[in-house]
């Protein structure tokens, strides 16, 4: 057996890669050169060797991608966050195709990073799919999927460590399933994709007037930490919050309740506490300035007082 990979994330796809070169079925692994240097290092640590290593230049991508498989003459490549289209022609290169492991449920999820959006959705489970790869970007037959209860208060970068470990336990069945001919290709519904590119700066911002305090909260886990955390204004200035949790601070009189995002309790133990639209309150735990990392009680020493709103941008 003989697999080689193409990757552009370390949290998902290195549980895999150790799986695979333990077994003794790793290749080699292509990266896009312009990520070289947060790449590598993991890769390096889990015992690959530089020379396994192939950089694919984004203006050259073609070439070197047609040049790789030539070199590595691998059975079947396995993709994992791979960011740009293949031609079907180098597809066609392996004896046995390439398949995508794809980190939401097909076909609702086709698209860029459906981490981000299954949590931002508040999905009750996650999925992982693997598919054969096609012309047709997310849309090749689907040869595996399952779900996974999505685990409340999971941010993005923690989502993603548990995703991978699942990819790393489903490599070794997937191979002997595709071995003995035992694999079923299933085509996949034809849909509209709901999330078809990655998440811009409308889609990490809080919208404290509309979004609920769950809906906050689960923005927030969704940008923790690819995206920064999510974006909201405080005093003019963009700030992202990383970390927030649900505040019990009792029932308030009809008459008292604050415009949502409003600072309505603030000091150096407990930090910010943050009206919303719902009636209930979210504790600021972690925000990111230009200046650094900061607790809600930081914020507070630093002059932030109750009365003072974070603002939808």
């Amino acid at each position: 057996m003989n697999i080689a990979v193409l990757c552009n994330t370390d949290s998902l796809v290195v549980p895999a890669l150790h799986q695979l070169q333990e077994k003794g079925w790793l290749s080699g692994v292509g990266i896009p050169e312009k990520n070289k240097d947060y790449l590598v290092g993991p890769l390096l640590q889990i015992g690959l060797m530089e020379n396994n290593i192939t950089l694919i230049p984004a203006d050259t991508r073609k070439r070197a991608l047609k040049n790789w498989i030539a070199t590595l003459n691998p059975t079947m490549v396995f993709v994992f966050g791979f960011p740009w289209k293949i031609p079907v022609a180098i597809l066609e290169m392996p004896p046995k195709g390439f398949f995508n492991f794809h980190f939401g449920e097909l076909p609702t999820y086709q698209g860029a990073d459906p981490v981000f959006w299954q949590l931002r959705n508040r999905e009750e489970r996650s999925g992982l799919a693997v598919h054969r790869m096609t012309s047709m970007i997310d849309q090749g037959p689907i040869v595996w999927q399952e779900k996974y209860p999505m685990i409340p208060g999971e941010t993005y970068g923690m989502h993603c460590q548990r995703m991978g470990l699942i990819a790393a336990n489903m490599v070794r069945p997937f191979i002997e399933q595709m071995m003995s001919g035992k694999l079923i290709e299933r085509s996949q519904q034809t849909i509209t994709p709901r999330f078809i590119k990655k998440p811009g700066i409308t889609d990490l911002s809080i919208n404290w007037e509309k979004q609920s305090a769950e809906e906050i909260e689960w923005l927030i886990n969704a940008a923790n930490p690819k995206y920064g955390g999510a974006c909201t204004l405080l005093r003019g200035r963009e700030i992202r919050l990383l970390e927030v949790a649900p505040a019990d601070i009792g029932k308030m009189e009809m008459g008292n309740i604050p415009i949502p995002g409003t600072i309505v309790y603030a000091d150096a133990v407990y930090g910010l506490i943050v009206a919303c639209n719902d009636k209930k309150f979210l504790k600021v735990n972690v925000v990111h300035l230009p200046e650094g990392y900061f607790s809600g009680g930081k914020l507070f020493s630093m002059g932030v007082k109750p009365g003072e709103r974070f603002i939808t941008d």
